[in-house]
């Protein structure tokens, strides 16, 4: 058994344990700091079915044909499974702990090319990733959906999020529209043209300007097919604007699919990302595409196209959008556009090690496939002889040591090179941003999240929510200064709406200043921060980013909630703390302490705290009429305490608030649950909360803190 650590996109192994009894040659041994070569493997019989039960010794692996040693090999199977009908229950509390997120499950991205996608091909690509989400996801799997547009990146777990991700599918829209005028230049022809200065495809292209009744500079016969001496500016002009055009869409959509396999980095287990689009052209110029490879190498994800353009016949310009037939010599050219168009997503996918599903309607059996391959397979590592650090791209050849069979691996990675290391384009906090993109929490540093909708705000149609963050504080790097425990705390908040893609976004620095009493508490409850947003009505994904200066570690929760109709009757979100807040102006303590978690020692005071708003109120008072009631009760059902309902005093002005609290003397530990029923006596609506807790047995020491990994 080995142990390795990531260094650059590359796994170095610096541990080396004796080998089980059951081996029959000694483990492989090689020095520190070389870098090891992931491959993931593909192997399927005639009928596209997985070939199971492969060895170590079943498989050779070469690099630019130089035979390697295989030093790390894993057959990797899981079984098939229906997924679950019902989503899980998703808690109050979001957290980072209590298992080891990146290991469970498979992890898919569905990238959703929306700038190189038609209205049209968006439908049936739409519907195809919403049979996938619906049939092909299991229990544990991590899906995010990202719009190349920046109109959604979205990440759940299935199936808890699955409805939630199928109604984003359902509304992302193709932005693409083709271009059917006289004067259209293919992309593939723009990129010839300007690029290239190629005089073929110049004289293909006036040609068929002529043909169609457009007036160029240099006017030449139909017919003419070798090169000409003069280049006509009304071809060069419109192509250098179709390629700038084009080559603006490519590096939107090349920057994000590069954003999209930087977050995938260190998470383990089987990673693909499904390329959903039309296509682009392969256009050298660009080194994205050299960085996408990198990437896709660095991440050790495969990367699959599904060509939403469907079943091909004529060639676009040979269909009656166009009424000029084309010059008898350009039949050929007009044919081989469709694979100009979409060279450079298959080429993409080709050399990931993934597959390209094009030229059928029945996407939905490729999104199948994609789903089928990632069950089982085999993962490969060999130590490069060629350990020269020169940038070149080294080809990788697998061959297993079975007939009738077909393999699929990526084809090769570009070897790393310090200057182009120096030159790759990095944010500005590549560790805040990989953090924040990635699918999976991290949990160096242990985090509870939840949610506050309160009241609106004097923009109407947005309400105040709070977010508050506890920190776990016991494993971070505190200096003593002064009889106080100091650091600091970097945090970064963003929270997502579901159905527009827009977010906003706090970072900040927190400084700490604990004296020994405090220290010892918040090691109990952890430290709390609360931050403030402005939102409107809809559905978001908060997302919190926490870095221990000192240390550099990091963690990182996600937690989902919704903004309900501000119009209607409603509760803000109940507050439960055992602590008044008493730094509200004036010192009055009028408000809870707002606090993430939901354990309370027994022996202590619970609060509860609610707003009530869009009461009906009467026409000669302008008073609402409002009553609430309470019961808290234990898991098995049996009642603790009660309250009967009783009407809410309003204030002059109008407003609605009760704080109720009990003891938790006679409490044993468990789990407990709030029922609040607060009814509008003169609308006749009512509304029921639950609002679940738990207690816990009095501590008489800190506990310890989690191990570091």
């Amino acid at each position: 058994m080995t142990i390795g650590f990531l260094l650059s996109g590359f796994l170095v192994w610096s541990v080396v344990f004796p080998a089980t009894a059951e081996s029959q040659e000694p483990p492989p041994t090689f020095p520190a700091q070389v870098e090891q070569v992931t491959v993931d493997v593909v192997v399927t019989d005639k009928k596209g079915e997985p070939v199971t039960g492969l060895k170590k010794e079943d498989l050779e692996i070469y690099e630019n044909g130089a035979p390697q040693t295989i030093v790390n090999f894993d057959a990797v199977e899981l079984a098939a499974a229906a997924p679950a009908e019902t989503p899980a229950f998703r808690p109050r509390v979001s957290t980072n702990t209590g298992h080891d997120r990146r290991q469970a499950g498979r992890t898919f991205v569905i990238f959703f090319d929306d700038i190189h996608l038609s209205p049209f091909t968006a439908q049936r690509a739409k519907a195809a990733a919403a049979d996938f989400l619906r049939t092909e996801t299991r229990e544990g799997d991590r899906v995010t959906l990202v719009a190349a547009g920046g109109g959604a990146w979205w990440s759940t777990r299935m199936p808890s999020g699955r409805d939630e991700m199928i109604d984003l599918v359902k509304r992302l829209q193709g932005r693409s529209v083709p271009e059917t005028g006289r004067d259209r230049i293919s992309e593939y022809e723009a990129m010839r043209i300007h690029v290239f200065r190629d005089e073929m495809v110049m004289n293909r292209v006036q040609r068929r300007f002529e043909t169609a009744g457009l007036t160029t500079m240099t006017q030449q016969s139909q017919h003419v097919t070798g090169p000409r001496a003069v280049e006509d500016p009304v071809v060069t002009a419109r192509a250098a604007e179709v390629y700038f055009g084009a080559a603006a869409r490519n590096r939107i959509t090349l920057g994000a699919l590069e954003r999209s396999l930087q977050a995938l980095m260190g998470v383990q287990g089987r990673k693909s990302l499904i390329l959903v689009s039309d296509g682009f052209i392969y256009d050298p110029q660009l080194d994205l595409f050299k960085r996408l490879v990198d990437a896709s190498r660095r991440a050790n994800t495969a990367i699959y196209f599904v060509n939403s353009r469907g079943l091909e016949g004529l060639p676009l310009a040979m269909t009656a959008e166009f009424s000029a037939p084309l010059p008898g010599e350009d039949i050929g050219s007009a044919f081989a556009e469709s694979f100009e168009a979409t060279e450079g997503s298959e080429s993409l996918a080709a050399d990931s090690g993934g597959f390209t599903v094009g030229n059928t309607n029945d996407l939905t059996s490729g999104f199948k496939r994609i789903a089928d391959e990632t069950r089982v397979y085999y993962l490969v590592g060999y130590n490069p002889t060629n350990a020269a650090r020169d940038g070149t791209f080294r080809k990788i050849q697998v061959k297993v040591r079975a007939k009738g069979v077909q393999i699929r691996a990526r084809k090769g990675y570009y070897a790393p090179s310090a200057q182009q290391e120096a030159r790759s384009a990095k944010p500005a906090d590549p560790e805040f941003q990989h953090a924040l993109d990635s699918p999976y929490e991290v949990d160096d540093i242990p985090l509870r999240l939840t949610h506050f909708v309160r009241e609106e705000t004097s923009l109407l149609g947005r309400a105040h929510v709070l977010v508050a963050v506890e920190v776990d504080i016991r494993n971070l790097a505190l200096e003593e200064k002064e009889g106080q425990s100091t650091g600091t705390l970097e945090l970064l908040l963003v929270a997502v709406n579901r159905e527009t893609g827009q977010f906003v976004r706090q970072d900040q620095k927190v400084d700490l200043k604990l004296p020994p009493a405090t220290r010892e508490r918040l090691a109990r409850t952890w430290l709390p921060i609360v931050r403030e947003l402005e939102l409107g009505t809809g559905r978001y994904q908060a997302k919190v980013v926490v870095r221990d200066k000192a240390t550099g570690r990091i963690g990182t929760v996600v937690h989902p909630f919704e903004v309900p109709d501000l119009s209607q009757f409603r509760v803000t979100t109940p507050v439960l703390s055992d602590t008044r807040d008493d730094t509200e102006q004036g010192g009055t303590g009028n408000r809870l302490a707002i606090l993430a978690r939901r354990d309370f020692p027994e022996g202590s005071s619970l609060f509860c705290q609610v707003e009530v708003y869009g009461a009906a109120r009467l026409e000669s008072s302008r008073m609402p009429r409002v009553s609430m009631g309470y019961q808290v009760r234990r898991s098995d059902g049996a009642l603790y305490t009660q309250d009967a309902p009783s009407v809410i005093n309003p204030t002059p002005a109008g407003s609605l608030s009760r704080m109720i609290g009990f003891s938790l003397a006679d409490a044993t530990p468990g789990d407990y649950e709030i029922v609040m029923r607060v009814k509008d006596e003169l609308s006749g609506k009512s509304l029921e909360l639950h609002e679940p807790f738990s207690v816990t047995p009095a501590l008489s020491s800190v506990p310890a803190a989690p191990s570091s990994r």
